[in-house]
């Protein structure tokens, strides 16, 4: 284990992309964070899925991270740096040792840590893969936004059993009937989950018109 220092971290369910990050954002200023080389199998993990670590890594890295806040240092409980050959990203757990925040790093930053630390030992980091994380399939923030604002909008209409709405919804959009409200609803649902663009942009205008 190293230290990294002075970076910038915007720890989030998903790791946003530097460029993608908000100015409302709790983005916070890292004077010193641990940092551990793995494997690239153990950091697309950590990274991909949802994930528990032991108690005995947990203690490794308890209050050895500090923040700048406001003119005074902070500890953060539970924070690293992980890094492979290809890739660094820093991660907040909970104190029972769930992963509860994911952050990319500045290009620069990222690169600085691969580049410093390429000859440290290989660390075994004992954890175990809770579930699958949800797949974005490469999705900008912007457009993962749009995504789950339409699936909240049908699944509102559907468990207000707004059958009408929903068969109106999908003739629009693919341009043929379904009198199956459940098979269109769960049809209209996959397919933006797919990042069906096509079908998104007309859900998206069928909204406005509907919302009036």
């Amino acid at each position: 284990m190293k230290n990294t220092y002075d970076i910038l971290v915007n720890f989030k369910e998903v790791a946003y992309e530097f460029y993608e990050w908000n100015k409302n954002d709790d983005i916070k200023h890292i004077k010193l964070i641990p940092t551990f080389r793995v494997s690239s199998d153990c950091l697309l993990d950590f990274c991909n899925n949802n994930i528990l670590v032991s108690k005995d890594f947990l203690e490794k890295i308890k209050n050895k991270t500090e923040v700048f806040y406001r003119g005074i240092v902070r500890t953060q409980d539970y924070a690293c740096i992980l890094f492979c050959d290809q890739k660094a990203m820093a991660f907040d757990f909970s104190s029972d040792g769930k992963l509860i925040g994911k952050s990319n790093l500045l290009l620069d930053e990222a690169d600085d840590v691969i580049s410093s630390f390429f000859d440290l030992e290989e660390s075994k980091i004992d954890y175990n893969v809770i579930s699958v994380g949800k797949k974005t399939l490469g999705h900008t923030r912007k457009e993962s936004k749009i995504i789950e604002s339409l699936l909240k909008y049908l699944s509102d209409i559907y468990e207000k059993k707004k059958g009408f709405e929903i068969k109106y919804i999908y003739f629009e959009c693919f341009d043929k009937e379904n009198d199956d409200e459940q098979r269109a609803y769960l049809e209209l649902v996959n397919q933006i989950e797919a990042a069906n663009f096509n079908v998104i942009q007309k859900l998206k205008s069928l909204i406005k018109v509907l919302k009036k």
